[in-house]
């Protein structure tokens, strides 16, 4: 989504680079660095229209929900998420490969 919006494709790909970094620099003092990607989450500011149209965009057939984010919030903080570093994890159902 950069193109005909540059500030916000700019600004996304800078966050990607500074995870990559942030991973290397603070490992040694025990920081580890992700960021989430998620695809359309139905919080409420859709009109039916765009419900419709993001949901026949995703092939798991439903628009995400605040839950799902939270979801893997909560495994990246977890130890079972310890070894997870310096990564963009796209959360979104498969949004936009269809």
């Amino acid at each position: 989504h950069s193109a005909f919006n540059l500030p916000y494709g700019t600004s996304k790909g800078a966050l990607d680079r500074l995870v990559t970094a942030a991973s290397i620099e603070l490992a040694s003092l025990g920081v580890r660095a992700n960021a989430i990607n998620p695809g359309p989450i139905d919080t409420g500011w859709m009109d039916s229209q765009t419900r419709d149209h993001l949901t026949a965009m995703t092939p798991a057939g439903r628009l995400g929900n605040p839950e799902d984010t939270a979801n893997l919030v909560a495994f990246l903080l977890s130890e079972q998420g310890g070894w997870v570093t310096g990564q963009v994890l796209h959360s979104n159902g498969g949004f936009g490969v269809v």
